[in-house]
């Protein structure tokens, strides 16, 4: 009887000691996944070339986006972001870097939706976030409409959750 016990309490405790924050689109988990709100938001040339991609003309590293909301005082507050490589899932593969962030939504679903994205020399550009849940709804910047991703099959619902800016 003791070992049935034992056997029991060491399966209990790795069934609640298992649970993963996933990267959205990074395959399943045996384990229980934990989901988060998240930001992804591609960024393309007129002529439809990756700006996120260091190695083409005209495009931003990292150190040159600043992602930034302001607080109750009128404060500028950095939000955390990521610069997403492409990836591919078993049924398509997505081309384009994306400027990702957890943060951001996070504090969008808290309540304050409006957020500043400067890009290079350029000016900063006001971005207004609707996030419901753990899905980021809609995206507007300088009050126009920024549409998702549309270069995938309908069923693929992570890049369908990818905003397409083309500057």
């Amino acid at each position: 009887m003791k070992k049935v016990f034992i056997t029991l309490a060491v399966m209990f405790i790795i069934g609640i000691g298992c649970k993963k924050n996933l990267d959205p689109g990074g395959g399943p988990c045996a384990c229980s996944p934990v989901t988060e709100a998240y930001f992804s938001l591609s960024i393309k040339s007129s002529n439809g070339s990756d700006l996120l991609n260091a190695t083409n003309t005209g495009a931003f590293t990292k150190d040159q986006i600043q992602l930034y909301y302001k607080d109750a005082q009128g404060v500028s507050k950095p939000v955390e972001f990521s610069i997403r490589p492409p990836f591919s899932t078993p049924k398509t593969a997505y081309a384009f870097n994306q400027i990702f962030s957890t943060t951001l939504a996070e504090i969008a679903r808290g309540g304050n939706n409006i957020f500043f994205l400067k890009l290079g020399n350029r000016p900063p550009m006001e971005m207004n976030v609707k996030v419901i849940g753990t899905k980021t709804e809609r995206l507007l910047i300088d009050q126009t409409e920024v549409p998702l991703e549309t270069s995938v099959a309908d069923d693929d619902f992570y890049i369908k959750s990818i905003f397409s800016l083309k500057l």
